[in-house]
């Protein structure tokens, strides 16, 4: 399987918008079909038998959990700091990423380094950048460790699941994805290789009070949303909803971190 990167010409950040649904395998299935004029599958993930390629998600946080409370208040403009990559492949890189948030803006850097190097990174508030990171990968990078290195973060939890995920063959930049299988492991050490027996599920039936395994529907698209996106979330009657991987697997292994009352922003707004 080949890495699912993002394309080689995107800028450093990316601003963009960034719905979320929490739905069920029958509506994921109508979304599909509601989808299927305007979209196709992500070519990664359509080398899979299972169409779907899983991401490893390393989460950052200050001791005090100050990202974390920020994102369970949401304040206006929040931050998340992660270290992704790609657990089917091997020698996939590892992507250093700030994901900010100003009200419904997403902003993302997004910066790549070889897997062999990112630890020593991570570990030693004075390691240098190498020098085989370059262009807007070298600026990414820069800003995650000038932000992390301030803040004095460390790894909280991994969060892993299975995503499918659609791009708009009509669009700049449009896309669809379905995540499932969200997991997560209490993490306190600089590796993805958890010792196996300490995975809990995000998204099951029990956790989500729900009757059946919830499933992440996630529409992104520029400030410029598409037509066609909007008649597809009517047309199914999806309702936004509150969901994060990150804050979700603090509540699931951290005392302290209780779980705020379900929230729904209501249509499609």
């Amino acid at each position: 399987m080949r890495n699912p990167q993002v394309a080689t010409d995107s800028p450093s950040i990316i601003e963009r918008r960034e719905y979320k649904f929490l739905i069920d395998r029958e509506t994921a299935a109508r979304v599909r079909a509601a989808i299927a004029p305007f979209c196709a599958l992500d070519p990664y993930a359509a080398a899979s038998p299972s169409r779907t390629y899983a991401i490893d998600t390393l989460y950052f946080d200050t001791p005090e959990l100050s990202l974390f409370w920020a994102n369970d208040a949401e304040l206006v403009d929040r931050v998340k700091l992660r270290v992704r990559t790609y657990a089917d492949v091997p020698d996939s890189p590892m992507f250093f990423e700030v994901k900010r948030r100003i009200n419904d803006v997403i902003s993302k850097s997004r910066g790549k380094v070889p897997r062999s190097m990112w630890r020593a990174l991570m570990a030693d508030e004075g390691a240098r950048i190498p020098e085989s990171v370059v262009g807007k990968d070298r600026l990414a990078v820069e800003r995650f460790l000038a932000i992390s290195r301030s803040m004095h973060v460390r790894p909280f939890t991994l969060v892993r699941y299975d995503r499918e995920p659609y791009f708009s063959t009509i669009d700049d930049y449009a896309r669809v994805t379905f995540d499932t299988r969200i997991r997560a492991h209490r993490m306190d050490a600089l590796t993805f290789e958890p010792d196996g027996s300490g995975w809990r599920a995000l998204d099951d039936a029990l956790t989500q009070r729900a009757t059946q395994s919830c499933i992440v529907l996630e529409l992104k698209f520029t400030n410029n949303v598409p037509l066609w996106l909007v008649n597809v979330a009517r047309s199914v009657g999806l309702v936004r909803g509150a969901y994060s991987k990150y804050g979700n697997s603090i509540r699931a292994f951290y005392e302290g971190a209780e779980p705020r009352s379900p929230r729904f922003a209501g249509g499609w707004r």
